[in-house]
């Protein structure tokens, strides 16, 4: 076992929430719930949704936490009408929010907007971070612009038309939908070298075209609790014999987690837990989220995406952080709600 190095924020006096007070208002979408769900509803695909054992391993995470669980809603509108109907049964409750309804850059946002209009407290990022984080050339840009390691980008509008120009013909890239998550739209066909014909059959998405880092690919797990910023041990991703986390291999946790440290120097680990910390703040995430690298063959990191609602189930780079550091599984949640509670207060 590796030796413990992060004192658990959450088991703090100064941070500790009184559990007989608080209770969990849980939303998600699952791909097969128990009871009654709107289809007509739902604008997520049915790979984003968790599945039935997925869903039951965070809610018994939350439970095992310690919280009670008051209600779990599987759509965004009818947690939004059940508030504006019995608002006092929402007095003393955090909005755990993990449904992803909205259209391309609002996915993720409907919930955080409402919270911040009735003065809920809730989960995740604000609605800004939220979208902002679903736009991976928005967010590459700014990166860029303020030193903070990722890959070139351009934008291939839907249209077939450049935004800012166009990559180097011959040069490999990695071509992909802008504004989708969990490896949506994301397939090894999309990496090749770069001519005018091969864009032709992207017409239809705007995608991102980035400079194809060859290398190791890792996830950083991030937690915010009041104005620090904690950083956990980078989790590089078993990609096996594949050269990228494609939606198949997504949809069917098909890789493993494995330490970075064990396969890169004590510099490109400090350097990607300070891209992840500048990057974090940069984007005004809060609470908890994810920054995902490419490491080249030189060890230099570079950020490809960010969650702003990363999966936490027990098969997500969190648990295997959280048991490397020989937390138990249900800590992540005590870590997420306390990060919650504690923002209310800065």
């Amino acid at each position: 076992m590796r030796e413990k190095k992060y004192v658990p924020f959450w088991t703090k006096e100064e941070n500790k929430v009184d559990k007989n007070i608080l209770s969990i208002i849980l939303l998600a979408h699952v791909q097969q719930p128990r009871g009654y769900i709107n289809n007509s509803q739902l604008q997520c695909s049915e790979t984003e949704r968790f599945s039935i054992e997925e869903f039951n391993e965070i809610y018994q995470g939350i439970i095992t936490a310690g919280y009670y669980i008051q209600s779990v809603y599987y759509n965004e509108l009818d947690f939004i009408s059940d508030f504006i109907e019995h608002p006092t049964r929402f007095q003393k409750c955090l909005i755990y929010n993990l449904a992803r309804n909205g259209l391309g850059d609002n996915k993720k946002t409907v919930i955080p907007a409402f919270c911040e209009l009735v003065g809920l407290n809730y989960s995740t990022s604000s609605s800004l971070s939220c979208a902002l984080c679903r736009n991976k050339y928005y967010f590459t840009t700014l990166f860029r612009s303020h030193n903070i390691s990722a890959p070139k980008s351009w934008l291939l509008s839907s249209e077939g038309s450049w935004i800012n120009g166009s990559p180097e013909e011959g040069i490999q890239v990695i071509c992909k939908p802008c504004s989708e998550s969990a490896s949506q739209g994301v397939h090894e066909s999309g990496i090749f070298y770069a001519s005018p014909e091969k864009f032709t059959q992207f017409h239809g998405v705007t995608c991102i075209v980035q400079e194809y880092i060859d290398g190791e690919e890792c996830e950083v797990p991030v937690f915010k609790i009041g104005n620090s910023i904690k950083i956990l041990p980078p989790v590089g991703i078993n990609l096996g014999k594949r050269k990228i986390l494609d939606e198949q291999s997504s949809a069917e946790n098909s890789y493993d987690f494995y330490c970075l440290g064990d396969t890169q120097s004590q510099q490109t680990i400090d350097q990607i837990c300070n891209y992840a910390k500048e990057a974090f703040h940069l984007m005004q995430m809060n609470v908890y989220g994810r920054i995902d690298f490419r490491i080249n063959s030189y060890g230099k990191p570079y950020i490809f995406d960010v969650s702003t609602t990363p999966y936490t189930t027990r098969h997500s780079s969190f648990a295997f952080a959280f048991d490397q550091m020989q937390f138990q599984y249900s800590d992540i949640y005590n870590a997420i709600i306390t990060a919650a509670v504690h923002r209310l207060k800065q």
